[in-house]
């Protein structure tokens, strides 16, 4: 019977498969970099592409088979109990929310919904992409190593598409509509996490050494959950601030060469 650890390519693998800074992990960042170019690039013949909703649509049912693949492989090689049951697997995390918004932005142009993928992308999903503590299990030899590169690269794309296509723009009410939606929910994720034994939604439960539902940039966080609760608020708070008045600035510098000619 196939299993979740059986050595197949929709198992699992084991620590250390996955190499930071290899080059199994370059290049995805090297392939998302070059849509998010490719977009800008191409910006104006791609806003006036025939099919350019039908490819919109297409994209973000792309989106949410990736995100739906997760659970499939969960039915197919899940166990029962412990770290990798469904229940500990339920779409609770940011990413797993973040998807999902950007398969509803893309389809119908929401500039709400822009302005919070933007947040939620550009900070939290980026993190995840550097530090892809959640699949040093599986490398490119399993389906999982792809599935989380789909799940987390194609919404940053989503986002750079609308901005530099559509020209969306995020606004400064978006980052605290974007901070009280995550606070909110938190809340359901706390509950599951003291309610569900090995469940660490949104990484606010009990921290365990070497726990396979940890992720490594928290774990130094205080060990009170409360504090851990605080310290992630400020810390994303502060991360939404950094990132809008970066783009702000972005945005400036090149309408600046724009209009001297320097870009196209």
């Amino acid at each position: 019977m196939y299993t979740f650890s059986s050595d197949g390519f929709f198992g699992y693998g084991e620590k250390g498969d996955f190499v930071p800074l290899s080059v199994w992990h370059i290049l995805p960042i090297g392939v998302i970099v070059l849509c998010i170019v490719l977009a800008y690039l191409f910006r104006e013949q791609l806003r006036d592409w025939k099919a350019e909703r039908r490819f919109r649509f297409i994209y973000g049912f792309v989106m949410l088979l990736a995100e739906m693949s997760y659970f499939w492989r969960l039915l197919y090689v899940g166990d029962e109990s412990g770290g990798h049951s469904l229940m500990v697997k339920l779409p609770l995390q940011v990413c797993q929310w973040g998807l999902i918004c950007a398969v509803f932005m893309i389809m119908s142009e929401s500039d709400t919904l822009f302005g919070i993928n933007f947040f939620v992308t550009l900070s939290l999903t980026v993190v995840a992409l550097f530090v892809p503590s959640v699949i040093k299990w599986t490398g490119p030899t399993y389906f999982r190593y792809y599935q989380f590169w789909l799940e987390h690269g194609m919404p940053i794309i989503a986002v750079a598409y609308m901005g530099f296509v559509h020209g969306k723009k995020p606004k400064y009410k978006h980052l605290w509509l974007t901070a009280l939606l995550l606070g909110l929910l938190s809340v359901p994720c706390m509950i599951a996490n003291h309610r569900i034994p090995n469940a660490n939604f949104m990484y606010l439960g009990n921290y365990v050494e070497g726990s396979t539902t940890t992720i490594d940039p928290l774990s130094f966080f205080p060990r009170s959950q409360p504090v851990r609760y605080l310290c992630t608020a400020v810390i994303v708070i502060a991360a939404f601030h950094v990132i809008y008045f970066l783009w702000k600035g972005i945005i400036h510098i090149l309408q600046k060469q724009r209009i001297s000619g320097d870009l196209p």
